[in-house]
């Protein structure tokens, strides 16, 4: 499985490729709308990705604008197939938002991952305890359903995909050194601290520790991960996340550069790679 295959990503090249062909031929969304008999809010949602679009109509949407190319033809009703892939997680969409499973879709999509998280251990790294914690603490709401233990076995799923679907994604993560010493139980802390320094002596895995002592304002932002992806037809998009952790927002566009120039300024306060190695194996030890 190669890179940038899946729905999501798919679905915004759909997406986007479909509101430039139709800006093409100068036609408004009222335009389309008299010529397709469709609802000018199912055109708004098949442009805004919020649902797939059949091949039937992507055939009519095409004959409309102009697309009589065969191989063009087939190329984007190929990525309307992509687009209606299974997700992953779609078995978790009853206790997760929307937003958090197009945020897994493209996360998966990525070939590389950037996280920040001011306060604790990004998901994608904690062990099965001390997510459990963190999942109770920020779950409003009872815990109809075992929601709680599905959340934190939707976390091991979404690691165990990361991490060992054999594509080698890089990724990369900045640890505020006060999250190295969360006030839980010792043995949880323990367990994740090894957690840490294993994930850390991956090759595609690095991680930097910004010191407690380190004067930069910007570690007061908010949690978020920058997803790149490898082809130049996929522009690289921010989520910000949110407590609950299931709320998260995207970022698109020109903001993307802010929050890399960001990213940026945090690396620059950060221990190195191998000191910060040498940080986690002394708080593993």
């Amino acid at each position: 499985m190669t890179f940038g295959q899946g729905p999501m990503t798919n679905r915004r090249r759909l997406r986007v490729e479909l509101r430039r062909l139709r800006e093409s031929r100068e036609l408004t969304l009222d335009d389309v709308r008299k010529k397709m008999e469709w609802s000018v809010s199912k055109l708004i949602r098949i442009e805004s990705g919020v649902v797939s679009i059949s091949l039937s109509d992507l055939k009519l949407l095409l004959h409309l604008y102009g697309v009589r190319d065969p191989q063009k033809v087939a190329g984007l009703l190929e990525v309307a197939r992509r687009s209606r892939q299974h997700h992953w997680a779609g078995e978790y969409r009853d206790i997760s938002s929307a937003s958090y499973m197009d945020f897994l879709g493209y996360e998966d999509d990525a070939v590389r991952v950037t996280q920040y998280h001011p306060l604790v251990v990004p998901g994608l790294l904690q062990t099965e305890d001390y997510a459990t914690e963190i999942v109770t603490a920020t779950t409003i709401g009872p815990n109809e359903g075992g929601v709680i233990e599905r959340l934190v076995k939707l976390r091991m799923a979404r690691q165990q995909r990361f991490f060992e679907d054999g594509r080698n994604r890089r990724a990369r993560f900045i640890l505020p050194e006060p999250v190295l010493t969360p006030p839980m139980e010792p043995g949880i802390v323990a367990e994740q601290r090894k957690r840490l320094k294993a994930l850390a002596d991956k090759p595609h895995v690095e991680m930097r520790i910004l010191p407690s002592h380190a004067e930069i304002t910007r570690k007061l932002l908010g949690s978020f991960s920058l997803h790149e992806f490898e082809s130049d037809v996929d522009p690289d998009i921010v989520y910000l996340g949110s407590i609950p952790a299931l709320d998260v927002a995207l970022v698109e566009d020109d903001r993307v550069n802010d929050y890399k120039a960001v990213l940026e300024e945090l690396l620059e306060s950060c221990l190195d790679e191998d000191d910060s190695r040498a940080r986690l194996r002394s708080f593993a030890s």
